[in-house]
């Protein structure tokens, strides 16, 4: 038994076919796989203050760093459902990239909800020569505050 003989416009619908299957795949139009929901999900935006320079992270932590003259301020808000270690800060110079810490004044475990500390930091770099601020537990990395935003939220 054969198949039946192809006519032009059996040929015509393969390669019309073919060419949406083609131009689909180069469009990023393509159907999701059978039991996915939704979109990818993404980052949201970053928290910013007017203020202060400002941490999050999904984990439930966010931190707020406020300069207060010659000292700081550093108010944590632990939402993770554990206490986190000792916070701590430094400071890279925009000037030179050189590693500055920060001193947390009586700094200790930071329990579940808020936790506030004072910083004393020194002299250089002046707060217009601040790059990068990054926040750390137990002597870790957690990264990097967002700076203060011009109409940021508050």
């Amino acid at each position: 038994m054969g198949h039946p003989p192809r006519t032009p416009v059996h040929l015509t619908i393969v390669v019309l076919v073919v060419l949406a299957s083609l131009l689909a795949a180069c469009t990023g139009d393509d159907t999701s796989p059978a039991g996915a929901e939704g979109p990818p999900t993404t980052s949201p935006p970053p928290v910013t203050s007017a203020e202060s320079y400002v941490f999050t992270d999904a984990a439930g932590i966010e931190a707020r760093l406020t300069l207060e003259g010659d000292g700081a301020m550093l108010t944590v808000e632990n939402d993770t459902g554990a206490a986190l270690p000792r916070p701590g800060v430094y400071v890279l110079d925009a000037r030179d990239g050189s590693r500055i810490d920060w001193t947390v004044v009586d700094a200790r475990a930071a329990s579940k909800g808020e936790s506030e500390w004072q910083v004393e930091r020194p002299p250089v770099p002046e707060a217009k020569h601040i790059g990068l601020v990054v926040l750390l537990f137990g002597g870790e990395d957690y990264g990097a505050f967002v700076p203060p935003q011009p109409g940021g939220a508050a």
